[in-house]
């Protein structure tokens, strides 16, 4: 599986540094120096007023020839997909981000053309049978980099042309770039520990409308790629090592310590109880990952249990199915509205086939979430959503996060779905009652919790405005509200009272430090690293201020890696600071966690000070490696 944690960073013509210092090097690129210094990197503006003036007309003149580019291109990929077979064009992609995928150069660029190009093959009817040559190949490979480049290179650029406020071009931009780059949220094993809690009280729905509970369908994807890897055969004619790690499984659950050379029965009970394994004459088979003739058989799915393939059944798609990706006003764009996300499986005569693998895990909790709403919409509102029904979304959300800040708050005490009456009053002069997600009280804090469940919709992806700014307003912008009322009313009536369903009352002592935290299921980081833009947009209200944001799949990797209280404290009082620092340019909470623990600071003031933006690079590399790979636990130096 992917990591799926590693978010891009946005890369401003002015100053940015990243972290300490150590060996320098010097790249100029377009009046524009680059400077690595160890783990700083500085970006500066070497161009004369004149010349920078000049350059950015340039840029303005060049948008339309960019867009027409980007047209054009969009128009041969089409032409590509409508004139050869789309199972050999498929499948030289497939290979290509096979050779790519562990290939830091290319950045995750290979998976996100193989996710592309489906969109185009799904969206279009009738799969043609010419064969492919590899100019052909390597041309669609091309074109197809070529417009993401091409349009992230658009969007960057259009505040210059004024069709919106820097801050609005700049949030759009920031949108776009997280979406074209297709990460993901989390680690995978803290993903699918979420899923299965999440998704598990909804096994009966599950079972009733399709046949299969959650954990065939995470067990399904996982399936999936590794039955791929055992029918593949390397271009020496090799398999792949994932075949003889399934056959080692076998027969060790079997108990079989021994067999003879010449006895074919071992291996015939094997092929029997993988009947995803591809067999020539009572023996392992598979086909060749750079032999265009046996793409389509290679990505052919053969399933290991019957739950697997009710589960694929769900969410495919026949070829011309996807056809609003062709839009005819914005046809083809990386981010239009594609299907591929819930359904990424193409069914052709009757088989299925898959060739992007890492759409299945990334898209995992809106496959689930669509699949029940396709099947009731009722049973998705009432039982789902809200908090209403003991296992819902948001239920296990407060629950969750109040486990997780557990494990380093310790000697507390958390209050869920708290009311209070905070001397608002309605237009009655009725006082209004209201209610606070989270609270948590230890001997040393207060923490007012406040969790969002939803995320951002295909629109805003997209980067359309109105909605992207109205669903940031639902989840920072209100939840920051939220709690800096709770806030306030602790810190201005001494005699403050919440009270729970069974009339318990709380009284919160407002002489402890008090801290406001939001948490959400989606990663927001890219944004909220701009928080005072925000602000600038009227997302967060102006009397309001900032709480500390963090999704829930980064909350666990605080909850694993801090060892108490005073380390958090420490750390949010540090953190908060930055959200109005117009310098800030960290889009990953983690980079900041692993220079805390590094450092026991989370930027370096000093150099802060002195330059315009500020990064960090590399800094959670000992985080990655202890949930990746894993290596030592992180502890925070003492």
């Amino acid at each position: 599986m992917p990591k799926s944690r590693g978010r891009k960073k946005k890369k401003k013509k002015t100053k940015i540094v990243y972290g300490k210092t150590s060996g320098v090097k010097r790249e100029l690129v377009n009046g524009i120096e680059l400077k690595l210094d160890g783990k700083n990197i500085t970006v500066k503006n070497k161009r004369t007023k004149k010349q920078h003036e000049e350059y950015i007309q340039q840029v303005i003149a060049n948008r339309p020839k960019n867009l027409e580019f980007i047209e054009k291109s969009i128009e041969r990929v089409i032409e590509i997909f409508k004139t050869f077979d789309n199972f050999q064009l498929l499948g030289f992609l497939s290979y290509n981000h096979f050779l790519n995928h562990n290939n830091s150069d290319d950045d995750g660029m290979a998976e996100v053309t193989l996710e592309y190009a489906n969109s185009f093959a799904t969206a279009l009817s009738n799969n043609p049978t010419k064969q492919p040559t590899t100019d052909i190949f390597e041309e669609l490979k091309d074109l197809l980099t070529n417009i993401r480049m091409a349009y992230n290179a658009y969007i960057s650029t259009e505040g210059l042309v004024g069709n919106y406020t820097e801050q609005e071009s700049h949030l759009r931009f920031l949108t776009v770039l997280e979406a074209l780059h297709m990460r993901g949220d989390g680690y995978m094993n803290h993903i699918y520990e979420v899923f299965k809690e999440m998704f598990s009280g909804h096994d009966q729905f599950f079972i009733d409308n399709y046949g299969f509970n959650s954990n065939d369908i995470l067990e399904t994807f996982i399936q999936l790629e590794d039955s791929w890897y055992c029918r593949l055969r390397l271009p020496n004619g090799a398999p792949h090592p994932s075949s003889m790690k399934r056959f080692k499984e076998w027969y060790e659950a079997k108990g079989i310590k021994s067999f003879r050379a010449d006895d074919p029965q071992p291996m015939i009970d094997f092929l029997a109880d993988n009947p995803d394994f591809v067999s020539r004459e009572g023996k392992p088979d598979g086909f060749l990952i750079n032999d265009p003739k046996q793409f389509q058989e290679l990505h052919k799915i053969r399933f290991r249990k019957e739950q697997h393939k009710k589960v694929a059944e769900a969410i495919t798609q026949d070829f011309g199915e996807n056809t609003d990706f062709l839009n005819p006003k914005f046809q083809g764009l990386p981010l239009n509205e594609t299907l591929i996300s819930q359904k990424p499986i193409i069914k052709y005569k009757n088989e299925l086939y898959l060739f992007a693998f890492n759409i299945l895990t990334r898209n995992i909790f809106d496959i689930a979430e669509s699949l029940i709403k396709n099947a009731n919409k009722k049973y998705y509102k009432e039982k789902y959503l809200g908090n209403k029904y003991s296992l819902s979304r948001d239920n296990y959300l407060e629950n969750k996060t109040a486990e997780l800040l557990d494990n380093f708050i310790k000697k507390s005490t958390s209050y869920l779905n708290l009311k209070y009456k905070p001397g608002i009053l309605d237009e009655n002069d009725n006082l209004v009652e209201t209610e606070l997600d989270l609270l948590i009280v230890s001997e040393k804090a207060n923490y007012i919790i406040e969790i969002k469940a939803g995320g951002l919709s295909a629109p805003s992806k997209r980067g359309a405005l109105k909605s992207l700014t109205g669903q940031l307003s639902e989840t920072v912008g209100y939840g920051a509200y939220q709690s800096h009322r709770a806030y306030k009313y602790i810190l201005e009536d001494d005699n403050n009272s919440f009270y729970d369903k069974q009339g318990n009352l709380i009284n919160v002592d407002n002489t402890k430090k008090t801290f406001r935290l939001t948490i959400t299921l989606e990663h927001l980081s890219g944004f909220i690293s701009n928080l005072h833009e925000l602000k600038e947009l009227g997302i967060v209200k102006p009397d309001v201020e900032f709480a500390w944001n963090c999704s829930l799949f980064d909350l666990m990797i605080f909850s694993d890696i801090l060892e108490n209280e005073d380390d958090f404290i420490e750390y949010l009082e540090q953190r908060i600071p930055l959200f109005t620092s117009e310098k800030i340019r960290v889009n990953d909470e983690i980079d900041l966690l692993g220079y805390f623990l590094e450092n026991g600071k989370l930027v370096d003031e000093k150099l802060l000070k002195k330059v315009d933006d500020y990064s960090l690079n590399k800094t959670s590399q000992e985080i990655d490696e202890y949930f990746q790979k894993g290596g030592k636990k992180p502890r925070k130096k003492r």
